[in-house]
């Protein structure tokens, strides 16, 4: 190894600023027969004349293009994480309790708001609410508890099930506690973009077709691996 590294020395020296080893005087082939020397006392694969050869497996896999290292492969997947990244989007779910007065709230009630708009399909119609005054509405006047979920969404996903409640809105088709009330809405907007909104156990059909009671959908998004925080608000004594 000493041997070598004068020999090296001795390159620079006559060669200064070179990074090329070929054979092209005596001290590059002196270098190259100390090299194989030490290669084959080592038990290491000698070097072929005219190119120092990496003579070891890590050396020569260093030696090798990047994309057999899967470099290519992990900076797509870079890039494609970084072109995804984007202010996180999100809608909110909200269950209400049970009113036994009122009618098509002996169940509960749910509905569903995207960026400060409330979606609730009421059992005389379908409205479009502020979010703070309606939840506040809820808990001083009409005197009741209220669960929201807050769920994560892609941009797409949201403008998909923003769509489809505007249409809901604008049709105001009559209420039914089977196929159109409160929390078959959410439930079916909510599947409209891939999230699991009732229980599967005992549905095989969407959810539109079916009762899902905001019970059901409140246990049922609560283990959503959507959800990102649960906040409960407690109405006024």
């Amino acid at each position: 190894m000493i041997a070598i590294q004068r020999l090296l020395n001795g390159h620079l020296a006559r060669d200064n600023g070179s990074r090329q080893l070929a054979v092209d005087g005596k001290m590059s082939t002196e270098l190259l027969e100390a090299i194989t020397s030490f290669q084959i006392a080592g038990d290491i694969a000698a070097i072929r004349p005219g190119r120092v050869e990496p003579g070891s497996p890590t050396l020569w896999m260093l030696n090798q293009r990047p994309d057999a290292f899967g470099y290519e492969r992990r900076r797509m997947r870079l890039k494609m994480s970084l072109t995804m990244t984007e202010p996180q989007q999100s809608i909110e779910v909200f269950v209400f309790d049970a009113i036994m007065s009122s009618p098509g709230s002996q169940f509960g009630h749910a509905a569903i708001d995207i960026d400060g708009t409330t979606y609730s399909r009421a059992h005389t119609k379908y409205a479009k609410l502020g979010r703070d005054d309606y939840i506040t509405s809820n808990l001083t006047r009409v005197k009741r508890d209220v669960v929201s979920l807050t769920l994560r969404v892609t941009r797409q996903e949201k403008a998909i099930i923003k769509a489809e409640l505007d249409k809901r809105v604008a049709a105001q088709a009559p209420y039914d506690i089977a196929v159109n009330s409160c929390s078959t809405n959410v439930a079916d907007v909510l599947e409209k973009v891939g999230i699991l909104a009732h229980d599967p156990r005992f549905q095989l059909m969407p959810s539109s077709t079916k009762l899902v009671t905001p019970k059901e959908l409140l246990i049922v998004l609560s283990r959503s691996d959507r959800l990102i925080k649960r906040t409960n608000y407690s109405k006024s004594k």
